[in-house]
């Protein structure tokens, strides 16, 4: 039997409404822009069509083909994107956790984090019902107010087994990755280096970045040349930021306080950022606990083995005893999720 539940998924019309003007408005001053400066005018033009179109396009959309959110047996038909959203399926089986923000749902799977903006439907509370019938999962109040209230505490379900990685732990990886040699250390960010480089160099002169300098400059007609040159210019001052950051964060690759979270269906790594990162059980194919010596005692930790498009990578996780270690490995073993005994760390398999 179809039990499928629909609801009404867009923004308030006035937000519409906004939205509509404001594309318009930047068109307009697209061309406007445009009977100034004959040297871009056909970039202005054309920058003003699609602002234009994008107006139109919101328009048609949200009175022709309204978006609907779907709760099927199976999984949830959610309409993500703009300003033609495409519908993207959640199987109920790959939810690992959710969480109720207030202003929207969170719904965490292996593949990725969900939102459901609660302003865009009515109904929320007897969605979040279904979904949480469907996933087996007993919905909690939730606590905490403001704009952004303290939700990540309240990450539905409980996990089985919750710890804080060791301060030890971040200073064995740190210290891994100081001891490589310099020759890879310069390598790595020469490469990153270049590569920052061409990204800054097509985001600043392809992709706009003649009108951003035209805006800067007061719009003061330059020369297409002089222009060139500030975009180099400015392409190599970000890419020279941008490489000792990146490099800071490959020698710091386990930020302190990181809260590492085993639930019935994935593993969740919650950054002291607040951001997540979530793990199905089926993405995993081994698991090997090694042990190391650091600072005169023994560091266990948690090699994870996850196959992505053919290519493999590790995730390691360090235990702060051994009764956390025993209920890690059981809920592995009941997952069916393989050992493999001759699995090797990250940062010993380079």
């Amino acid at each position: 039997m179809n039990t499928t539940s629909r609801y009404r998924y867009e923004i308030p019309p006035h937000l519409t409404v906004l939205l509509i003007l404001f594309y318009l408005g930047l068109s307009a001053w697209m061309a406007y822009l445009a009977i100034g400066y004959a040297m871009v005018r056909v970039g202005l033009v054309v920058l003003s069509a699609l602002f234009g179109t994008l107006a139109l396009v919101v328009l048609i959309r949200r009175l022709a083909f309204p978006c609907t959110l779907e709760l099927t047996d199976n999984a949830i038909l959610l309409p993500c994107g703009h300003p033609w959203p495409r519908i993207k399926a959640i199987l109920y089986a790959d939810i690992i956790s959710i969480q109720d923000c207030g202003d929207s749902l969170w719904i965490n799977t292996g593949r990725g984090t969900f939102w459901m903006k609660t302003i865009q439907f009515e109904g929320y509370h007897a969605a979040l019902e279904i979904i949480s019938s469907k996933i087996a999962i007993e919905p909690e109040p939730l606590r905490g107010t403001g704009c952004r209230p303290t939700f990540y505490s309240h990450v539905i379900p409980k996990p089985l087994v919750q710890w804080e990685q060791p301060e030890d732990w971040a200073r064995f990886r740190s210290r891994t990755e100081i001891s490589k040699p310099v020759l890879y250390h310069l390598r790595t960010e020469l490469w990153f280096f270049v590569c920052c480089y061409a990204v800054c160099c097509a985001f600043l002169i392809v992709c706009g970045g003649l009108l951003l300098l035209l805006c800067i400059f007061m719009f003061e007609a330059l020369p297409l040349a002089a222009v060139s040159v500030r975009a180099l210019v400015g392409a190599s001052i970000l890419a020279i930021i941008f490489t000792p950051l990146h490099w800071l964060d490959r020698i710091y690759p386990v930020p302190p306080e990181t809260k590492i979270s085993f639930r019935d269906r994935g593993i969740t790594a919650r950054m002291p950022s607040g951001q997540l990162f979530n793990w199905d059980y089926r993405q995993f194919c081994g698991w090997a606990v090694v042990e190391r010596q650091f600072k005169g005692h023994v560091l266990q930790i948690l090699v994870l083995k996850q196959l992505v498009k053919g290519r493999a990578y590790t995730h390691e996780f360090a235990f702060p005893d051994a009764s956390v270690r025993d209920q890690v490995l059981q809920i592995l073993n009941d997952r069916h999720v393989p050992q493999a005994p001759d699995l090797k760390p990250s940062w010993e398999a380079e």
